[in-house]
């Protein structure tokens, strides 16, 4: 009974809150819809490496080149390499840079080329339930970001830097195709999410600036190579233009494994 009455009260001073704020909220301006613009016309191509350098320390990085309209125009170039620690079966810890080089491209191109230089903090945990191998990855980034400038002479210049911070979760899931075999080997079919959030000491706080959810094939090539070759759907939100970016991509990753496993 106490906790009818309870519910009953909260009910009632939450409906008393939004009569109060309705008539306000319909005096002010309503702002322009968010619209969303698609571009199927992307391709992403990667290699990757984890490499083992000691029993429990390894480098781990990707180089990746970005494309636009097929291949035809640029969209980013990406050089990340992160050391890592295995502080047990299934946990590494670590730390690492990263270099990313973008060009405006599509219906919602930035005003000019930027630069990000990131430092960041990094946690990866592998497991295995069944025929399943999951792994959880996490990344918080410290970032610099800079525009290029070109001035009246065509001549570039890095602009001042802004600082920012943002976080990162990835689930990736891989299962062996039942009788599927490349090379005596299993091909997997590939399933991962990662979530992008935005740290802001501003108003907006908390914000989730981009999704990228993508599935595929894993082919191993041999006991330390696997290509995979992802169909990928990346989500951007714009604020500040009240627009989502909606793109499809084409991602293929050639992936170099130090130690076979």
């Amino acid at each position: 009974m106490h906790f009818a009455h309870l519910t009953n009260r909260l009910c009632a001073t939450a409906l008393a809150a939004a009569a109060i704020s309705l008539p306000q909220s319909a005096g002010a301006q309503t702002p322009a819809p968010w619209r969303t613009v698609r571009q199927n016309d992307h391709v992403w191509l990667a290699v990757t490496y984890d490499q083992p350098v000691s029993k429990r320390w390894a480098i781990l990085g990707d180089l990746q080149w970005r494309r636009t309209d097929g291949v035809a125009k640029p969209q980013q170039f990406m050089f990340r390499n992160t050391l890592t620690y295995k502080l047990a079966d299934g946990l590494r810890l670590g730390g690492g840079v990263n270099y990313g080089a973008s060009a405006p491209y599509g219906e919602l191109p930035a005003a000019q080329p930027s630069r990000d230089h990131q430092l960041f903090l990094f946690a990866q945990m592998n497991h295995r339930p069944g025929k399943f191998d999951l792994m959880h990855r996490y990344r918080y980034e410290h970032r610099w970001l800079s525009n290029i400038i070109t001035d009246e002479d065509s001549d570039r210049s890095r602009g001042p830097s802004r600082y920012q911070q943002r976080a990162r979760y990835l689930l990736r899931a891989a299962y062996p195709v039942p009788g599927l075999q490349y090379r005596k080997r299993d091909v997997t079919a590939v399933l991962q999410n990662d979530v992008f959030v935005g740290i802001s000491h501003t108003d907006r706080g908390l914000a989730l600036d981009q999704n990228r959810f993508s599935f595929g094939a894993g082919i191993p090539l041999n006991a330390t190579k696997r290509l995979d070759v992802l169909w990928l759907q990346q989500w951007i939100a714009h604020p500040a233009r009240r627009a989502n970016e909606n793109n499809g991509t084409v991602w293929i990753l050639l992936n170099h494994i130090g130690r076979p496993r």
